[in-house]
This record gives structure tokens, C-alpha cells and sequence, in this order.
């Protein structure tokens, strides 16, 4: 699938995380930050809360969607938004086993986490949160739209999470936040959305990714419209 680079057994731990993220770059995942998850463990689904307990460190990937593709995107989310939706999380699957692979070879433990993977219906819960993950490893902010927003790329990314117990130097959570900017405050079709963070309404937006989900076919539990409107620090 990729042609691994060989990692050597020995070079410290600075060395390795600047080799893991050139590795991301070159196969199209800009976005890369560490953390540790000592805190984030209790959240954890119960499938991987126990091997998490010694896969200590976690590696957050993130590739930016495509503005172009963002741009098709009114008053509802199309099938071109889908498709590019599932072509990115293809590609950031394919990204965490690769940097797995390349830990794996170099002594360490790692598990990719899938993307996007909803494991619990009931609560809405997947394996762990690679929002949160991603906000704790530098990357972004937690945005009034209950998602990760970066300065560069807004809230037009997908996230990956790598688990390892390698003990890579970790990255700071961002001190910023969405300041003044409402844009997708006005434009949330469910008016989930709060000038406050905390109030996000996540019912009413699971309501109606739900209801997109059933019109034409569509059967997917997406809705593109905040991401579009956020740019982040741009």
C-alpha cells in the first residue's frame, strides 16, 4: 500500500515525532499533534479503555476537505460532499495504519483508531473523541459548532487518532477560540448552534442530519453547512 520508510529502533523521541509527521505530510495529512490521554481514558469506549492504559500518548492527523468541494454545498448536503466525506476518511484510515505500521516497526505498541466509526447508537458515542484528542494536541479549538476549528483550514477537516505508548514530546491545547465570529451561528439549519459552546444542541442536530439522511436517497449522517461557512483565524 506505502512504501515505509524503515524507522530505527534507538533514535529518540523528538527525532521520531518529526519523522512521523513528514511521513503524514507526505501522504496528504497536513494537520499532526500529540498529546496524552491520561485524563480522556474514562471516556474511552470499553473496547479499547484497557489497552489505552498503556498506550499513554496520542497521535491526532487531520486532513483539510476541499473548499471547492465545500463550496457545492446549499442550504443541504449533496451527494459530491458524500462522496468526498467518504474519500477522506478513507484516506486518514489509511494514514493511521500506515503511522502504526512505522511505530510498530520502530519498537512501539500503536492502535489506528478509525475515523468517523460509530460504535454506540445509543448513546452517540464512537471508540474516543478525535475532537477532543485533537484539541488537547494543538491543532485547533473547540468551536460554537462543536467542532474543531483551525486557524488555516477553519472546520473544513477529518480527524484520525493514533494511540501509542511511544513518549513523543506533546503539543499545547490552543489558547484561541472563535471570538466574535457567528457565521455559522446564522447559518445552522437545525439552530443547534449557541454563542456559547456549552449550549450546542446536539439533539437538534442529530435530528436533522438524520432528516438530510432520508431525503433522496441520501443515507448518510452528514451536513456540511457550518463547516462551510467557518474559516477560522483566516
Amino acid at each position: 500500500m506505502f512504501n515505509l520508510t524503515i524507522f530505527y529502533i534507538g533514535m529518540d523521541s523528538q527525532e521520531l515525532k518529526d519523522r512521523l509527521r513528514e511521513k503524514c505530510a507526505e501522504l496528504g495529512a497536513p494537520l499532526f499533534g500529540v498529546c496524552r490521554i491520561n485524563d480522556l481514558i474514562k471516556d474511552f469506549h470499553r473496547e479499547i479503555k484497557k489497552s489505552a492504559e498503556r498506550l499513554h500518548t496520542a497521535i491526532s492527523i487531520g486532513i483539510p476537505l476541499s473548499g471547492a468541494v465545500m463550496d457545492t454545498i446549499e442550504k443541504r448536503p449533496n451527494m459530491i460532499y458524500k462522496g468526498h466525506y467518504q474519500q477522506v476518511n478513507h484516506a486518514l484510515n489509511d494514514v493511521s495504519l500506515a503511522i502504526a505500521r512505522l511505530l510498530e516497526k520502530a519498537g512501539f505498541d500503536a492502535i489506528p483508531i478509525p475515523a468517523s466509526q460509530i460504535v454506540d447508537w445509543k448513546p452517540l458515542r464512537a471508540h474516543l473523541s478525535h475532537r477532543e484528542i485533537a484539541y488537547k494536541a494543538g491543532l485547533g479549538w473547540w468551536g460554537r459548532n462543536n467542532l474543531l476549528v483551525t486557524n488555516t483550514y477553519g472546520a473544513k477537516v477529518r480527524l484520525v487518532t493514533v494511540l501509542t505508548d511511544a513518549d513523543l514530546p506533546v503539543d499545547r491545547p490552543s489558547v484561541e477560540d472563535c471570538g466574535g465570529c457567528m457565521e455559522c451561528l446564522y447559518v445552522c439549519p437545525a439552530k443547534a448552534i449557541a454563542i456559547d459552546k456549552e449550549g450546542f444542541n446536539l439533539e437538534a442536530c442529530f435530528a436533522k442530519i438524520t432528516e438530510f439522511s432520508r431525503q433522496n436517497n441520501y443515507g448518510h449522517l452528514i451536513c456540511g453547512i457550518c463547516l462551510k461557512a467557518c474559516n477560522g483565524g483566516d
